[in-house]
């Protein structure tokens, strides 16, 4: 196989797929954190207070973000609240010069503590639905290239729900290399049944050279990873948070908006790939025991063939060969996939 393809083998039959297996079925992957809101790790998340995101309507507070009953909830508001005069934080009021600035609506945001480049991000969660709102949980991340002091602006909107297409799943990519312009591919649109009022799964894969975006653990976009000949390559925040949308967009509050609102997160996981990228494999006699991770190059012959019902995933740097006499018998599932394994952990606050 040449290096950048992708590839599945099911049933006997050679499939061509663009998407990868999710890692919580991958052996390949390993966890970084798996978090459960039991508790809210502080040294893991910050709760966004006194923070105007760009004008839209709402104020972020502290106040609404808590835990209850094992789910981390982010509650949007209709309450009157003016951020305090000369507020000596510089994060958050002094965004859109908040100090003094009134508010009829309050609501909730979280983000990481921790900058990540690459690896897979997931949440399970109930979406808040209604005219005005507009919840997202995304990566993202801006500042200057330490090495060419070049400005940056990556976001990987992993899915949001846009208050007037309420029967549809949104993910989108932002990039931008010079801080002034950006782009964004194609919105890809889902028509789920009742999508923000119950439980799913929302995850999105990134590496250097492709992003796949997941619901429910199902593959349902990727785009390639070179956007303005670059992509985004930088590390980025994790943030969480409910939005709602000013009468100069295209569904804005109104009578019918239902206050309070509410986000739940039941589970927030992230993955990185195991790296063994100096390793090249010649054969695998037993994958029950085989050690799973990025290798530089697997080749595989009748030796190796797959036996009914395994269901079994290689990843290498280099290239994946399969030689005459390979076989995936009725009833097995190999998935095969050329990709790095690089994984970075910034360890400073936005």
């Amino acid at each position: 196989m040449k290096k950048g393809f992708i590839f599945m083998i099911l049933a006997g039959l050679f499939v061509v797929s663009a998407y990868s297996q999710h890692p919580p079925s991958d052996k390949n992957w390993e966890t970084v954190f798996q978090d459960n809101f039991n508790t809210f790790n502080t040294n893991r998340w910050m709760a966004v207070d006194h923070f105007d995101h760009y004008g839209e309507l709402q104020l972020y507070r502290s106040q609404n973000v808590y835990l209850s009953n094992g789910k981390l909830v982010l509650e949007t508001k209709e309450e009157d609240y003016c951020c305090p005069p000369k507020y000596v934080n510089p994060s958050n009021c002094s965004r859109q010069d908040t100090s003094g600035k009134c508010y009829q609506y309050t609501s909730g945001y979280v983000k990481s503590k921790v900058r990540y480049r690459y690896g897979y991000f997931e949440i399970y969660a109930k979406l808040p639905g209604g005219d005005g709102f507009w919840p997202a949980f995304w990566l993202h991340g801006n500042g200057e290239d330490p090495i060419t002091n070049e400005c940056y602006y990556n976001e990987i909107d992993v899915v949001e729900i846009f208050p007037c297409r309420q029967e549809s799943i949104d993910t989108g990519l932002t990039y931008d290399v010079d801080c002034v312009n950006s782009g964004k591919p194609p919105w890809v649109v889902q028509v789920p049944c009742n999508f923000p009022y119950t439980y799913h799964w929302y995850g999105v894969e990134w590496d250097k050279d492709k992003i796949t975006f997941y619901v429910d653990r199902k593959a349902v976009r990727q785009e390639i990873n070179n956007m303005k000949g670059i992509g985004i390559q930088y590390p980025m925040n994790i943030k969480i948070n409910t939005a709602l949308h000013s009468p100069i967009h295209e569904c804005p509050v109104t009578g019918s908006s239902i206050f309070p609102n509410y986000m739940y997160v039941d589970t927030a996981n992230v993955y990185r790939l195991k790296c063994d990228k100096n390793t090249s494999v010649t054969e695998i006699s037993n994958y029950d025991t085989f050690n799973y991770a990025v290798k530089k190059s697997i080749t595989l012959s009748g030796v190796s063939s797959l036996t009914s019902g395994q269901d079994v995933s290689l990843r290498a740097t280099d290239f994946i060969e399969l030689k005459n006499g390979f076989e995936v018998p009725l009833g097995a599932e190999l998935y095969l996939d050329i990709n790095p394994c690089d994984f970075v952990r910034t360890v400073e606050q936005e």
